[in-house]
């Protein structure tokens, strides 16, 4: 089955849409829940995740979403071909359930382990100590699992499935 190309655009298009929500309301967090958040990235080590998550989700969660909604529209117009509307969905979910996932546990993990920074150099923990402390408060995004990696295979997955949906919409024609 098949759908037209601006279906398929604003699709992709309203999922960049409300990531830029989302990244908003990822940005506001601090001024209102917790200030400390600027000095856990300031100070750098595990901390600067919490920025690399933030980053991330904005590359692939806007600009990721903003470019494939462009090609939804612009390939099958050009071409004449047509998308899968199968490999276009398994595109859509799964991108946005993998980019969701790794960076929202980078994010948590670089705001809990640069929290724990600060709490145990404030308490005067030895600097030698906090490595293992931070370490046990954020084990859950590489240990057992890592779900992480997870995450981000699962995104990769979706994007390969929408490259070859897209380039399948490239070589066939409208019958």
């Amino acid at each position: 089955m098949v759908s037209s190309p601006e279906i398929w655009a604003k699709r992709f298009g309203t999922v960049a849409l409300v990531n830029t929500v989302i990244g908003i309301l990822w940005l506001v967090f601090p001024i209102f829940v917790d200030t400390r958040i600027a000095r856990t990235i300031a100070g750098g080590s595990v901390g600067t995740w919490g920025y690399l998550g933030f980053l991330l989700f904005g590359l692939v969660g806007f600009a990721g979403f903003t470019g494939f909604a462009f090609l939804y529209y612009i390939i099958p117009k050009l071409t004449g071909g047509t998308v899968n509307n199968g490999l276009a969905w398994l595109h859509l979910i799964l991108m946005e359930v993998g980019t969701l996932g790794a960076t929202a546990l980078l994010g948590l993990a670089g705001y809990i382990g640069g929290t724990t920074i600060l709490q145990e150099t404030a308490k005067g923990t030895a600097a030698k100590d906090i490595p293992r402390i931070v370490h046990s408060n954020i084990a859950f995004v590489v240990e057992p699992i890592p779900t992480v990696a997870i995450f981000a295979g699962i995104a990769a997955l979706g994007v390969l499935l929408g490259v070859i949906a897209l380039f399948s919409a490239y070589r066939a024609k409208r019958a």
